[in-house]
């Protein structure tokens, strides 16, 4: 082995020593950042311990088509009842489903983990066509790094419907102070 090469494989070695005592060293703050930057949602995700639900999905806007598994949608009604519709797959109308589902769970454990919400704003976000819950910190009281340390990482839904289910997990990220403008 060469002068040379003995020094880029040492390097090499040293590089990679350095990044593992990082990683180990870090919280789990620190290492939600640093996989953030991979990731292509907008923000963290949060580190907590992930939620499980399961909700049977029923609406007089929604009928099932069998025959080629999909759904159809009331998108516009007038004064003689529906008047448009839209033909979706049952699998992408159960993440929006799914989507929703995961919004609502994490804003019902909001209070619960935190013991106050009017310092958190949430609500449901798309990125790539894949839903995802979003979290950001309004006020003084609770930090971005509480959010993403407390709030789970992620919530497994299952949409049941029409004796069908439809299991995903909906991530949930934390983004960044938002300021609430006051009327």
């Amino acid at each position: 082995m060469g002068h040379c090469s003995r020094r880029k494989f040492l390097a090499a070695g040293g590089a990679v020593m350095s990044a593992g005592v990082v990683s180990s060293q870090a919280d789990e703050y620190t290492k939600a950042r640093i996989e953030s930057v991979l990731s292509p949602l907008p923000g963290i995700q949060a580190t907590g311990k992930p939620l499980t639900v399961r909700q049977r999905a029923k609406s007089k806007n929604v009928e099932y088509l069998p025959e080629t598994d999909e759904v159809r949608i009331v998108i516009a009604r007038n004064a003689d009842g529906p008047a448009e519709f839209a033909t979706r797959s049952l699998e992408w109308w159960a993440e929006l489903q799914a989507g929703s589902i995961a919004t609502r769970t994490v804003q019902q454990a909001i209070p619960l983990r935190f013991g106050t919400h009017e310092d958190i704003s949430s609500g449901l976000g798309y990125k790539n066509g894949q839903p995802y819950v979003t979290v950001s910190p309004t006020g003084p009281t609770v930090t971005r790094k509480e959010l993403v340390v407390k709030l789970p990482n992620h919530v497994t839904v299952t949409v049941v419907f029409i004796g069908k289910e439809y299991t995903t997990d909906i991530p949930v990220i934390v983004g960044k102070r938002q300021e609430v403008a006051l009327l």
